[in-house]
């Protein structure tokens, strides 16, 4: 074998040692990026961790004009409930989150501005809210849960607490009959459009924007809620 030819013979198997370097390399950094995000869902899918004791004597108030989350009626729990859920929220995804006010609306006051104005008053239905026995509901968290949408640019996404709370829809249900029979424009008010939820938090601090939101478990839920 001539000189040039022993030549590139051994550049040609440099290259190839180089290349498989290479390889190697690429493969070690996919293989951690899916452990990555394997841990990292496997964090977030943990349950998250509340008191019993912040599950009971919540109350019934009518919200402000001005409500963050557009509610005329809400039930707020103690104050002390969500601050370590927003904790260990933030510290499992990782993302830049807006905190909305602890509270479950009831009814939106789009719903009633639609709905129920001139036929009903804000007081009206507080007291009818009172009356279903909300407040001495049991609590009972169903799991954490997220939704997203994506458009061009932007990524918009809203967590919340779900609850099984069948005395709120059962309470919706009985206040479109009353706004029924008080000759109200019942179709401008869904009952079921508004799930038993407590937001979180919002990645865009837009909260009533999410609102009303109809939760679905089976694809909304992605972590157990334990009492503790």
């Amino acid at each position: 074998m001539s000189r040039g030819a022993a030549t590139g013979v051994l550049r040609s198997c440099a290259l190839v040692k180089i290349l498989l370097k290479i390889l190697i390399a690429l493969v070690a950094v996919a293989v951690l990026a899916v452990l990555f995000v394997r841990s990292a869902r496997s964090a977030g899918s943990q349950p998250f961790t509340v008191a019993r004791q912040d599950l009971s004597d919540w109350r019934l108030t009518l919200a402000p004009a001005d409500d963050p989350l557009g509610s005329l009626l809400s039930i707020t729990p103690k104050v002390e409930l969500m601050r370590p859920v927003a904790r260990d929220l933030f510290a499992r995804m990782g993302e830049t989150l807006h905190y909305p006010p602890a509270a479950m609306p009831v009814v939106l006051r789009g719903e009633f501005d639609r709905a129920m104005a001139g036929v009903l008053t804000p007081e009206g239905v507080l007291d009818a809210a009172r009356a279903s026995g909300i407040e001495s509901a049991t609590f009972q968290p169903r799991c954490m849960a997220r939704q997203r949408v994506s458009a061009p640019g932007v990524v918009r996404g809203v967590y919340f607490l779900l609850f099984d709370l069948p005395q709120l829809t059962r309470f919706r249900e009985q206040l479109a009959q009353q706004v029924r029979a008080a000759g109200g424009d019942v179709s401008s008010f869904d009952p079921a459009a508004l799930s038993p939820v407590l937001l979180a938090a919002t990645l865009d601090g837009n909260h009533r924007s999410w609102l009303p939101l109809r939760a679905d478990p089976d694809a909304d839920c992605f972590a157990p809620v334990v009492v503790e």
